[in-house]
């Protein structure tokens, strides 16, 4: 401890003239603001501004000047047998060096800081740090950083001043870090796992600071007076700590994106597929956002590197799946797609690219034509072909547009726009691949408040229109636009939720404070009866297990149940405690293709820890697919 100690004083003393100049450099940020005439409020932001800048920049210069300078030339001029004909260790000798520039960097930092602090400078911490303060062990970040500048630059000075063929091999071993680093950053793109590429930097970061500190250790206990064999002990050392962060990181890159539905922590969701078996589940797995196209009969899973907000589009058979394929930097994004009913099927690529991700992701009947909308433009796309046929601009904004395949070549666009009077305008368009012609087919309805929620029947011939605000519900002309018939009476405190069973007819579930039923209505919008509910508690319309059989999610998700509704008997009955149904008869981004009567969607049911359970009420039948059973 007495060698370190005797060696740092030695190098603070010897290069005591840097605190002159940084006290020279101390009067910058004072004369700046009078050179340029200001005063107040803008002087004062000035001089905080240049103070932290010129005061950090000299504290870091010093530290790469001592880096370049303290060791590597005393060993290559052999002027540090003079140490080590001392009683002093190696150690000692690398240690005293590194803590002496540490200490004259970081004080000439605050002298250099000193005469615009007494004016009444102050550093901008708001700006440096936006969304919290300064990070936690902050010293130690600094310091860390501090050292790893100087044995960075000690590493350079002495592979450069060795002037030997190891150079050659430091060179390509540093290419091979950069591709290394970059696949694992490929493998932890920012858009799926911005918390693990984080936590991997850090830890790379962590272990390349230990290795070029241990490296320019062994650089002075090996090399002492040869350059270059300080040469051979650093890259050693150095490329071996190098090469097993890298390992390191890239094993838990792959880690993390090997991750498995089994893996998701509770809260993910599944947005179940109208026909067929597999699902949609998506959630935070080993701290990555993780969607995974899922088989609930079989198993077998497949991950869709997707946007978190961008899931993929089944087709209304539920034998095709596709997606945009993510990544970071921007487009051009291929579509991806999957062939479900194919159990040895893979990924693959389908040649059709889009500048942005797109607004809305529709599928035809039999998945062989994509619907997209990317910056208001409707475009129809060949999948097997991997060729765009038809492309149309038809709104001004993404958002308000949504719609289905008529055939494989028609597209209807459902169109809501802010008036003047400020109402909901809905109109109605249709784009003919064949043709590749768009035309205006009806709407102009105005509806009086809020975004419109649209459910759509199975033929496309009538639509529902649900207020946001109001909660009102209307029948309109799924081609015309025009309104049919107001549904669910007036403005009121209810909240409304609606859907068309498989026959054509409509259910409104409506709950108020007092009361909840389940109002039926004949396709031609006469209410044909009224159904009341046991609960006036939140109402989730689920698929239709079999002709006419409605399945009810009732309550909130750790404390609510699901009802079975047989529309035509009236009867209400129980059909699970705790469990409340994962499909809906219409959602948002599937408004359209609802849950085919009686399919695997009907019957799969969240429990209140948010697994996923298969419930088969005709048989009774339950299973665990993901999570566990936590029966009452």
């Amino acid at each position: 401890m007495r060698g370190f100690l005797a060696i740092a004083r030695r190098e603070i003393a010897e290069r005591r003239a840097v605190l002159s100049a940084a006290a020279f450099a101390g009067l910058v940020p004072l004369a700046i603001p009078v050179a340029r005439g200001l005063t107040g409020a803008g002087a004062s932001e000035v001089r905080s501004w240049v103070a932290l800048i010129v005061s950090a920049a000299f504290g870091l210069g010093l530290m790469v000047a001592f880096g370049l300078s303290t060791l590597a030339p005393p060993i290559a001029s052999r002027r540090i047998a003079f140490d080590f004909g001392r009683p002093v260790s190696a150690f000692a000798i690398w240690g005293g060096r590194l803590a002496a520039a540490c200490v004259l960097a970081i004080v000439s930092a605050l002298i250099v800081w000193v005469p615009a602090g007494i004016v009444g400078a102050a550093v901008p911490w708001r700006d440096l740090f936006p969304s919290t303060s300064l990070p936690p062990l902050w010293p130690l970040i600094l310091l860390a950083g501090l050292c790893a500048i100087f044995a960075a630059c000690h590493a350079m000075s002495v592979i450069f001043r060795s002037r030997s063929t190891w150079i050659v091999a430091d060179a390509a071993l540093l290419v091979a870090t950069w591709l290394g680093i970059s696949a694992a950053l490929s493998n932890l793109p920012s858009f799926l796992a911005h918390e693990p590429r984080v936590l991997a930097m850090r830890a790379f970061a962590l272990l390349l600071l230990t290795g070029v500190l241990v490296a320019g250790y062994a650089s002075v206990a090996f090399g002492r007076t040869d350059i270059n064999a300080a040469h051979r002990a650093l890259s050693l050392l150095l490329w071996i700590a190098v090469g097993a962060a890298l390992l390191a990181v890239n094993a838990y890159a792959l880690w993390v994106m090997a991750a498995s539905p089994a893996d998701l922590k509770k809260g993910f969701w599944a947005s179940p597929a109208p026909a067929g078996s597999w699902t949609i589940i998506e959630g935070r797995a080993r701290r990555a956002h993780a969607t995974f196209l899922y088989d609930t009969a079989s198993g077998r899973f497949r991950r869709a590197r997707v946007v978190d907000w961008n899931r993929p589009a089944f087709s209304a058979d539920g034998r095709r799946a596709v997606w945009v394929e993510g990544r970071d930097g921007g487009g051009p994004f291929e579509v991806m797609e999957l062939a479900l009913d194919d159990p040895k099927s893979n990924p693959a690529r389908t040649r059709v690219f889009l500048p942005s991700y797109p607004a809305l992701l529709v599928l035809s009947h039999d998945g062989s034509r994509l619907a997209t909308v990317e910056n208001g433009v409707l475009s129809i796309h060949d999948l097997t072909r991997g060729k765009t046929l038809a492309s149309a601009r038809v709104a001004e904004r993404s958002g308000e547009v949504t719609g289905f395949f008529l055939g494989d070549d028609r597209f209807r666009v459902y169109r809501q726009t802010d008036t003047e009077r400020k109402t909901r305008r809905l109109d109605v368009l249709e784009l003919d691949a064949a043709s590749k012609t768009l035309a205006k087919k009806g709407g102009g309805s105005e509806f009086s408040d809020g975004w419109l929620l649209l459910a759509a029947n199975a033929t496309g011939d009538r639509l529902l229109v649900i207020q946001t605000r109001s909660r009102q519900t209307w029948l309109i002309g799924g081609r015309t636009g025009a309104v049919l018939q107001k549904l669910a009476g007036e403005a009121s405190e209810a909240r409304r939720s609606a859907g068309f069973l498989s026959d054509g007819r409509i259910v409104v579930a409506e709950r108020s404070p007092q009361a909840a039923r389940l109002r039926i209505y004949l396709p031609s919008g006469d209410e044909e009866e009224s159904i009341p509910l046991p609960s006036a508690r939140p109402i989730v319309l689920g698929g239709e297990v079999a002709a006419g059989r409605l399945v009810l999610g009732v309550g909130e998700e750790r404390d609510g149940w699901s009802n079975l509704v047989d529309v035509d008997s009236r009867v209400v009955g129980t059909m699970a405690d705790r469990l409340r149904p994962a499909a809906r008869l219409a959602s948002f981004w599937q408004f359209h293709d609802g849950p085919e009567v009686g399919s695997d969607a009907t019957k799969l049911f969240y429990a209140p820890d948010r697994s996923l359970i298969h419930l088969d009420p005709t048989t009774g039948e339950r299973r665990v697919i993901l999570g566990k059973d936590l029966r009452p």
